[in-house]
């Protein structure tokens, strides 16, 4: 297996490269050289490989290392700005909403002046017929890509710099003029057919499902059945991977077998189609995982040679990394892999439904912390679901690839054939729905950190090689096997640990960085939590409550909460709540319609609430939201929600306690609220205004940032400084911008040393 080492050492290489620079890489690149070169001189072989491997590395560090951006790139540009833009499309557009469709684009000129470098842009409406390689012309508002900052979650910004993207737009549709006519190439064209053929041939819900199974085509599934395969574990189904190839070389193998052709052309047949499918559904990575590794083991088969199947993943992985290395921070690449290669080392029992259990079970056991790690979750029914799941899905598969085959040559037996899919998709959609029903189907848990992820991967080699050892050395496989179970402890405690440690007595209150909206995270001293807010939702935005504030709880390890305050019914308070209320238990639930009447205590401290809710309280939705006050000590914090100048002139005018040690500036720093009574009322220390970094309504006013300064406010923003942390005891207040890292720190008490 002398490529495995070589994958390792390369993909090592790869992930450390954010932390080592590119003058260490080469040196060490130089030195492991010329190492080596010594080493095999001398006969040292072992050395000599030891040396290759670090070399291997050092490439992969120089693999990722991004060169300087030259001058004319794009995110030169002075930022944000409104330009006429002209470039290439460098792919074909993606339809992710009924109204929006994503385009990446290689620019060529900026308000005619000669610009490159790679755009992803938004259009909103319906864009004219587009296909990848055309040169076009639109108007684009332009700014520097940037994701949501917050402690334990995914940031968008990042993924989109390891892919080359700095700079993002949004524009209307209508403004798009296409330079050339748009040419589709062969696969584009088939990929566009075959889809068309299943709207055609099914319902709307079963041709989306039937394009995903097939194509991995998941845009038009209805969201209740997307959640539904994630809530029941399977949904590895929908994305085309080794699973799709092996079904497809299989039928073709069967096919033309079964008419006497010889193994040599059948084996060439099957790696022709695999080829072509590979070639239409697109470059995912476990697509071109499983189609190398087919065309590895079929040209054996062709050649008469034998296939190493653990060389053929080495190679798959080396030549994905060394095109794509963005690849292995994705989550299909490390599912895919991490998955092949524990099904390919365990040793798996004969029979068919012992086999399939074990496979299941080998594959959910080696994707566990890659599970964990990208989505909280753990599959408590996976490994049974599968059983039933992953027949129907094959049947349907077979049975739609088919009907796409035939109906190359007549659409009436290419849409009989896909219309026999219908029952067996209800009957897998009716199988999904039944486990997604299971309260506790799905577990979901912190993400594991690296220490725990290699403590797991090592427990499982470990419990591997006691298994094969058992019966040759049984006391080594017994120390074997102790160290594994030790070790695979040690992970579960590192993994659990931010759900099991004991509360600190700090009060915690997060303005989480979710755009133009609020969500803040209230920790009591006792450990539990109270969520106000949990920022935007619905069918055509990005869900803050699924995306950013559950995972941003989970990896705090708070597994169920307290209680949740929807201040007010906007869509950029309220609409991430319906997730959060569906992934989590809440032990109480406070909102305009069933405010909270009494303080509520989190071990010391207290949230009172002062106002909104009645219809007294104000006309707008605004002036009607609820207005909360949370004391510890000698720091208060007043969470002002979306208030406007009228509700706090009632609140300051009923004698409510507005002084405060924080203000979260209400309604998003807008000219229309935080006037000067409230800012007098106030006079915060620390001032936060929770605010998207693309806002169109120029929030935060510049009005209010004076009031707030002339009142001796310190502000902080969640465009610029990411997510807000402020954290004490009751004496002392420590503020972090999560964006930097940095930490200002504030004496409340004066006999207390800071």
């Amino acid at each position: 297996m002398p490529l495995l080492p070589a994958a390792l050492a390369f993909a090592a290489g790869v992930a450390i490269a954010p932390w080592v620079g590119e003058a260490p890489a080469w040196l060490a690149f130089a030195v492991a050289t010329a190492a080596a070169a010594l080493f095999i001189l001398f006969r040292l072989s072992a050395a000599g490989a030891l040396a290759l491997v670090v070399a291997i590395a050092a490439l992969g560090v120089l693999r990722v290392t991004p060169p300087p951006r030259p001058a004319g790139h794009v995110s030169g540009l002075d930022l944000p700005a409104r330009a006429r833009v002209e470039g290439r499309l460098a792919g074909e557009p993606v339809r992710w909403a009924r109204d929006r469709t994503r385009l990446l684009l290689d620019v060529e000129r900026v308000d005619g002046d000669p610009r490159h470098g790679r755009v992803q842009a938004t259009l909103y409406g319906e864009p004219p017929d587009l296909a990848g390689g055309q040169r076009l012309r639109l108007t684009l508002r332009l700014f520097r890509a940037r994701g949501f900052r917050n402690p334990g979650t995914f940031d968008h910004g990042v993924y989109l710099a390891r892919h080359g993207i700095h700079v993002v737009g949004t524009g209307r549709a209508d403004t798009v003029e296409p330079l050339e006519p748009p040419a589709p190439g062969r696969a584009t064209r088939a990929r566009r057919r075959a889809v068309g053929m299943l709207q055609a041939a099914l319902p709307p819900a079963s041709a989306a499902l039937l394009a995903g199974l097939l194509l991995g085509e998941r845009t038009a599934l209805p969201p209740e059945i997307d959640r539904s395969f994630r809530a029941a574990g399977v949904s590895h189904v929908l994305a085309v991977s080794g699973f799709n190839v092996a079904l497809l070389a299989g039928a073709v193998w069967a096919a033309l077998g079964a008419v006497g052709v010889p193994r040599r052309p059948t084996a060439a047949g099957a790696l022709g189609a695999v080829l072509a499918f590979a070639a239409v559904v697109g470059p995912e990575p476990s697509v071109l995982r499983a189609t190398m590794m087919a065309a590895l083991v079929l040209g054996a088969l062709i050649l008469d040679r034998q296939a190493a199947v653990v060389n053929s993943l080495a190679l798959a992985a080396l030549a994905i990394l060394a095109v794509r290395p963005a690849d292995l921070h994705d989550p299909g690449f490390q599912l895919s892999f991490v998955a092949t290669a524990g099904i390919v080392a365990a040793p798996l029992p004969r029979g068919r439904l012992a086999g399939a259990l074990a496979v299941s079970a080998v594959a959910q056991a080696a994707v566990l912390p890659v599970t964990l790690a990208h989505f909280n979750q753990v599959s408590t029914l996976g490994l049974l679901a599968n059983l039933v799941v992953v027949p129907l899905a094959a049947l349907a598969t077979i049975l739609g690839l088919a009907g796409l085959a035939a109906g190359l040559a007549s659409e009436v037996a290419g849409h009989a054939l896909l219309g026999a899919t219908w029952p067996v998709l209800l009957l897998l959609r009716g199988a999904v729905a039944l486990v997604a029903w299971v309260p506790w189907a799905v577990v979901h848990l912190p993400a594991p950190g690296p220490v725990a992820c290699v403590a797991y991967a090592v427990a499982l080699g470990l419990g591997l090689a006691a298994w094969r050892a058992a019966r040759a050395d049984g006391r080594g496989a017994r120390r074997m096997g102790g160290a594994a179970l030790a070790l695979g402890a040690a992970a579960a405690t590192l993994t659990l640990w931010p759900a099991l440690r004991p509360a600190d007595g700090r009060l915690r209150v997060v303005v989480l960085d979710v755009g133009q909206g609020d969500a803040i995270v209230v920790e009591g001293p006792d450990g539990r939590t109270v969520l106000v807010d949990a920022g935007s939702g619905g069918p055509y935005r990005l869900d803050a409550g699924e995306r950013v504030v559950a995972p941003f709880l989970w990896n705090r390890g708070h597994l169920r909460l307290a209680g949740t305050v929807t201040t007010h019914p906007d869509s950029d308070h309220a609409g991430g709540m319906g997730a959060i209320h569906r992934l989590f238990p809440v032990g109480a639930r406070w909102d305009v319609r069933r405010p909270l009447g009494e303080p509520f205590a989190l071990g010391g401290a207290v949230v009172t609430p002062l106002g909104g809710g009645g219809p007294a309280a104000g006309a707008s939705d605004n002036d009607r939201a609820l207005v909360l006050r949370v004391d510890y000590g000698l720091a208060s914090f007043l969470l002002a929600s979306d208030i406007e100048a009228a509700a706090e002139r009632r609140l300051a005018a009923a004698g409510a306690v507005l002084a405060a040690t924080v203000l979260k500036v209400p309604h998003h720093g807008a000219r229309t609220s935080t006037s000067p009574v409230l800012a007098a009322a106030v006079r915060p220390s620390v001032a936060v205004v929770s605010v998207g970094a693309r806002n169109a309504y120029g929030h935060p006013d510049p009005d209010v940032l004076a009031r707030l300064a002339a009142a001796g406010a310190r502000v902080f923003r969640t465009d610029r400084d990411g997510a807000v942390v402020l954290e004490t005891d009751g004496r002392v207040l420590d503020v972090t911008r999560w964006a930097t890292r940095a930490t200002e720190r504030l004496c409340l008490d004066p006999d207390t040393i800071c």
